[in-house]
């Protein structure tokens, strides 16, 4: 490969970050405050639920590790 060859393609790449960056950023669905907002508070309600659910597992593991003992 060609220095001039090795060059378009790298000027392609960087063409098409920013194409892509462009046309991110036009339709994006909110400003990014809110965007962030957003993620950070989907990601705390989904790390109660894994909390939750782990809780829960933990509950039936000791029910299921105590039921052989008591029988």
């Amino acid at each position: 490969m060609t220095v001039r060859a090795a060059n378009v393609y790298v000027g392609m790449a960087l063409l098409g970050g920013l194409i892509g960056a462009a046309v991110g950023l036009l339709v994006a669905p909110a400003p990014g405050a809110e965007t962030r907002r957003r993620v950070v508070g989907r990601s705390s309600e989904d790390r109660e639920v894994v909390l939750r659910r782990a809780e829960m597992a933990a509950e039936l593991l000791a029910d299921e590790l105590d039921l052989p003992a008591s029988a």
